[in-house]
């Protein structure tokens, strides 16, 4: 005979909600965080060094699809930083690419990255976390940003999930590397 499952007694609390503000500047965290590891790492391992790049790129990347397909667009009225932020991307995106061609064994790859710490901590915190956030929060409906906070988390993880992300960005990467020569 079946045995009957147990009831569950316990009420499981939902994940908490957060403003989009705050899921971005957790993201910021993440970036921040390959950074310190990939500075960390010596010239003598240019693999570890390699391969923290490439995390440091693809995570890059998918927080500019997710900033600019989702929090871009939907606080482009609330704020004029939206614009600056915009072509910011711009700029980390040609950074990162040098960085990703650099030979992680050579000083050109420590100055790459020491430009790719300085322009990215520019433009999540003293850009985004100290002006525009702070301005977001006060002037936009906090539902819409809790929203887009929901938003914003489900397109990350499902970019992080997706195969064919994950293929696209590792093209983009070895397309970057060749050029490189």
């Amino acid at each position: 005979m079946r045995r009957r499952p147990e009831v569950l007694t316990e009420v499981r609390e939902a994940p908490e909600r957060e403003k989009a503000t705050r899921v971005l500047v957790e993201h910021h965290e993440v970036l921040r965080g390959l950074m310190r590891r990939l500075l960390a790492t010596p010239r003598s391992e240019p693999g570890r060094r390699r391969a923290l790049a490439d995390e440091l790129f693809d995570e890059l990347r998918m927080h500019e699809v997710i900033e600019e397909e989702i929090f871009y667009p939907a606080m482009r009225d609330v704020t004029p930083g939206i614009a600056a932020a915009w072509s910011e991307h711009r700029q980390l995106s040609d950074q990162l690419a040098a960085l990703v061609r650099a030979d992680p064994r050579t000083g050109r790859f420590d100055r790459e990255l020491g430009v790719m710490h300085d322009a990215l901590e520019s433009h999540a915190h003293l850009d985004e976390e100290r002006e525009m956030f702070p301005e977001i929060e006060r002037f936009a409906d906090e539902e819409l940003l809790v929203e887009l906070g929901d938003r914003l988390r489900d397109r990350l993880r499902r970019l992080r999930s997706s195969r064919r992300t994950r293929m696209v960005l590792r093209l983009q990467r070895a397309l970057l590397r060749r050029t490189a020569r």
